[in-house]
Order: structure tokens, then C-alpha cells, then sequence
């Protein structure tokens, strides 16, 4: 024995690394051809999976090409993880049920590459542990979706609408605008404020800094620091947001190890410390205000504020029990963390995407815009400086169906993920706890098995029902064939204040406005990464003619 160690030198090192590969590649395939129920798909290659197969496409444009290859239920690896794709509605039926008592209560398996990526454990959207969820849910059903709320969401909107306004107006008609630019300043400045009580100055910190940069020289030093510090937000949850596949779809050996993949992780890596950090300097201010105030003095209506003084003597609204789950205690600043954080990237990015692709439709469909002026005309008359109200828009009902079209082409969310908790029948096949799908609704919106002339960009088929209806058929259907904002008890607890906004930025600004194309015949510029999102849609704003 001591004879053949000694013996071992360097020249065998390539021979044992020779014999390390061929064992593991021998036991991957080997694991990978025994699998349990094998679906048609890709063959994925150790350590990266499918990952190669994907250049050159989006996610959903490679999920659309895969459909069309394997069909309704075929399979993908992601860093080690195998993951089934449904495109039919009866397949992703019971994943979307109401009931609290589902077999998919999980969206995604908690990776280590979301977990090193602060995707994890806290808040509601990634929450895997059930009754943590029910716990979180709770506070924000009591804080997003009360009438208060939505009439408060109105009443903001309105307000940095024009500002907003303002600075589009001393603009000239000739000059070209980046439309996603200003949205995502404007959704993140409604969430920041909601979230925390307090106006951060997104939209002016977009005008001063990056259109009209000599302007910022008339403001003085603190002015000039508080807008940097608000674009510098908004562009570190851009960049966060654009990241996260980089830990969803590669493993730790590929983003530490990987040329160029290594570098960027490092990047995206240090902008989430930054914006981890500055979220949670805001909670921890917050907490010393609230502590500081007397309790017979009132405190602002935000959802931190909310979270902060749950269940302590400063509470006005105490819930003690909800879904069978104690939310009797405080939270703790990990836990209002998960929260506050969810709350400004998805306010940020998916309502901001979802005006875009509404603007890049409107331009397509002259007749439609035509015809959602008319409704408000109808609704609003010839005042076009009277404020919106949460009333005034429950009565736009072209409006909601306009942007519900418009989601069917171009879902901002076109897969939404679901995770057994228990053994289940899909498809045929008899599937364990643990096992990892995707609802590929990108696809479902899109076939001609559940909607009439798919292809076309029609809002009346989530209109008006009658009886001579040629959309009849797919309103009765539309239950699992439709998805916005999720479904079951996963659908996004900010869908209201997404709608809100959506329908009040279309009011405020089709009423008075035109807004064309720079080109009309360019492509949609558009990534579809974790979620579908408008990269650059570039058009020109103008007084509208009566």
C-alpha cells in the first residue's frame, strides 16, 4: 500500500481526472435515463443542463420553440433541477385552485443560487414554509387590498401624474423618449411611497439627471445628493431584477467558475449588498422614528409603518388569528425585510413593463385607442383636468379589457412556477412531493384550442358578453386558459394596486395626449428573462387634437 502511494505522481493526476469525468458522466446519464416518468425534451449535459440549448432565445421564446417540438408536457434542466412544463388547461388545473388545502402551495424550490441571490425564505413571493406565508399574507391583504388603500393609490397616482406631466410638457413635440424609462421611475416612486410613507423623487431625479443633465446645476447640494440617490435606486432594482437568471437557470460551479458568467455574478452580486443595505438603513430609521414618537401622537398609514407597529401597543388593527395561523406577534426586521423588499421590486418592474407593452399595442391599433378615448369621454365628459377616482375607474370597462389582451400577447408573467408538497397525478403520469413544474401560459394564451383568431389583437373578447358573442365560448373557458397575475391562493397580493395604476396612467394620459411611435415597423425590444420586460420603446409625445 505505502509502495503504490508513493509511487502516485503527477503525471497521474490527468489520468484520475480522466477517470472523475467519465464516472460522473456515467452516473448522471445513468440517473438521467432511469428517471422516473422521462417526458420528451432536450438531453441535457452535466453540470449546465439545457443551458447551451437556450442561446441565442429568450426563455419564452425557447419555451414557444420547445412546445412546438415536444408538445404539451415535455421537460428542461435547470442547473441540476429537472422541471416539467405544462401548456394545457387541464394539466395546471389543480394548481390553481382557491383551496388553502392545494398540493402546490410553493412557487419555486428555494435554489442555493436563489438563496445566495436573497430570493428566499422571507416575505410572500418565494415563501416556502406555509404557515410564514399565511403569517406574511395576511399583513398584506390587511395593508394592498382595502378600499382605503386603492383610494389612497388613486389619489397619489394622480398627483405624480402631474408632476410627471410637468416635465414632459417642456419638452418639444420633435423629441424622442424612452417611454420605459419614465414608467419604471414612476411605478417604483408609487411603491416607494406606499411601502414607506415617504416621496423619493424617482421621476424628477430621471428628468434632472438623465434628460435635461444642466438642469440639475440650478439645485443645491443636498437637492443634487437626494436625486442621485433616487436614480441610483431605481437602476440597482432594474439591475436586480435583470439578474436573477443568472442564479435561477446556472449552479454555483458555473457562476463561480465560468469566464464572463463569474465576472457578472461578482457584479449583480455586490448591487444586491448595496440595495439590501439601503433598504434595510430605511427600516431601521423608520423603526427609531416610530420609537422616538409619543404613543397619543399619530403615525403615517405605509405599509412599513404597518409592519413595524404589528401586534405592539401602536396598533390599531389587530388581527389575532387567520387560515388557523397565530400573527398575534411582532415582526421582526428579517421578516418586514422580506416584505418591504418584494413590495418595491414588483411594484418597480412588472406594472412599468406592462404600460410599455400597452403603449407598443396602442400604437399598432389605431381603432382601439379610438375606442378607448370614446369610453373616457363617456366616463370623465370634457373636464380633462377633473382628478380620477377609484369609482371612476371600476366604470372602465374597455379600459380592463384592453389590458387584459394586451397581457395574452405579451404576459409580463408567461410562466408561473408550482412545486408539489405531495404525491399527484398530472398528465398520466404519478408525480412525488418535490416535484418542480412550470405553467407555461405564454403558450395557453395562445392557442387556437382555447381562443378565436389567437393571433389577433382584439380587447372585445374580455368585453361585453351577449348572446351572439363570437368570443362566448373561450369567456366560459377562460378559468385556466388566462393568468395575469397568478392564480389560486399564490395570485399576486399587489394586483390591485397594479390595476390602479395601469388604468389611471391610461387615462391621464390618452385623454390629453398622443403618443407615436418612433418606428412604427421596429420590433418589440423586448427581454424575456424571469419575466417578460420592455428593454427600450422609443416614441414621441404630443398635445392630443379634439
Amino acid at each position: 500500500m505505502s509502495i503504490s502511494i508513493l509511487s502516485f505522481g503527477l503525471s497521474d493526476i490527468p489520468s484520475l481526472l480522466i477517470i472523475f469525468i467519465i464516472s460522473y458522466v456515467t452516473q448522471f446519464y445513468y440517473r438521467y435515463f432511469t428517471r422516473i416518468n422521462p417526458l420528451p425534451g432536450p438531453i441535457p449535459l452535466p453540470i449546465i443542463g439545457n443551458i447551451h440549448q437556450k442561446s441565442g432565445y429568450s426563455l419564452g421564446d425557447w419555451y414557444k420553440l420547445l412546445h412546438k417540438q415536444y408538445g404539451d408536457m415535455f421537460e428542461v434542466n435547470y442547473a441540476g433541477q429537472r422541471t416539467i412544463v405544462l401548456c394545457r388547461p387541464d394539466l395546471i388545473e389543480n394548481m390553481n385552485t382557491t383551496s388553502t388545502k392545494t398540493k402546490y402551495p410553493i412557487r419555486f424550490n428555494n435554489t442555493e443560487g436563489l438563496v445566495e441571490y436573497g430570493i428566499s425564505a422571507v416575505g410572500v413571493g418565494h415563501n416556502n414554509n406555509p404557515k410564514s406565508w399565511k403569517f406574511h399574507r395576511q399583513f398584506f391583504t390587511q395593508s394592498m387590498l382595502t378600499p382605503s388603500f386603492s383610494h389612497q393609490a388613486v389619489e397619489w397616482t394622480n398627483e405624480l401624474w402631474k408632476e410627471m406631466e410637468s416635465y414632459w410638457n417642456k419638452l418639444d413635440e420633435s423629441d424622442e423618449l424612452d417611454i420605459t424609462k419614465w414608467m419604471h421611475r414612476f411605478t417604483n416612486e408609487i411603491i416607494f411611497k406606499i411601502a414607506t410613507g415617504v416621496k423619493n423623487n424617482a421621476v424628477a431625479a430621471y428628468h434632472h439627471i438623465v434628460v435635461v443633465p444642466e438642469s440639475i446645476k440650478s439645485l443645491n447640494e443636498n437637492e443634487q445628493e437626494k436625486l442621485k440617490y433616487s436614480e441610483n435606486f431605481v437602476q440597482s432594482i432594474q439591475t436586480y431584477m435583470g439578474g436573477i437568471g443568472y442564479f435561477f437557470v446556472f449552479n454555483k460551479f458555473i457562476r463561480n467558475n465560468f469566464p464572463f458568467i463569474r465576472g457578472k455574478v461578482k457584479s449583480l452580486l455586490k448591487n444586491k449588498d448595496d440595495l439590501f443595505d439601503k433598504i434595510s438603513k430605511i427600516i431601521k430609521e423608520r423603526r427609531t422614528e416610530i420609537e422616538n414618537t409619543p404613543l397619543d401622537q399619530p403615525l403615517r398609514h405605509d405599509l412599513l409603518t404597518s409592519h413595524i407597529t404589528a401586534n405592539t401597543p401602536r396598533d390599531i388593527n389587530v388581527i389575532k388569528h387567520s387560515d388557523d395561523v397565530d400573527i398575534s406577534r411582532p415582526m421582526n426586521d428579517k421578516e418586514i425585510f422580506g416584505n418591504i423588499f418584494e413590495s418595491m421590486i414588483a411594484g418597480t418592474d412588472t406594472s412599468a413593463n406592462m404600460f410599455c407593452f400597452i403603449v407598443y399595442y396602442l400604437g399598432h391599433h389605431p381603432e382601439v385607442k379610438k375606442r378607448l378615448r370614446q369610453e373616457f369621454d363617456e366616463v370623465f365628459g370634457n373636464n380633462l383636468t377633473k382628478p380620477i377616482t377609484y369609482k371612476d375607474l371600476e366604470e372602465l370597462q374597455y379600459c380592463d379589457a384592453v389590458i387584459k389582451e394586451v397581457n395574452r400577447h405579451n404576459p409580463v408573467a408567461f410562466m408561473i412556477g408550482r412545486v408539489s408538497t405531495e404525491s399527484d397525478n398530472v398528465g398520466g403520469y404519478e408525480w412525488p412531493e418535490g416535484t418542480v413544474f412550470q405553467m407555461y401560459f405564454g403558450s395557453i394564451m395562445k392557442s387556437k384550442n382555447y381562443w378565436t383568431d389567437p393571433e389577433k389583437f382584439d380587447p372585445d373578447r374580455f368585453y361585453k358578453v351577449e348572446e351572439s358573442d363570437k368570443y362566448l365560448l373561450e369567456k366560459k373557458k377562460i378559468q385556466n386558459t388566462y393568468s395575469m397575475f397568478g392564480g389560486g391562493i399564490r395570485m399576486c397580493p399587489g394586483r390591485k394596486l397594479a390595476i390602479i395604476e395601469l388604468k389611471c396612467l391610461m387615462t391621464l394620459i390618452y385623454r390629453n395626449y398622443d403618443i407615436d411611435l418612433v418606428d412604427i415597423n421596429a420590433p418589440l425590444k423586448r427581454d424575456s428573462g424571469f419575466i417578460n420586460s420592455c428593454r427600450e420603446l422609443m416614441v414621441r409625445i404630443k398635445p392630443r387634437k379634439f
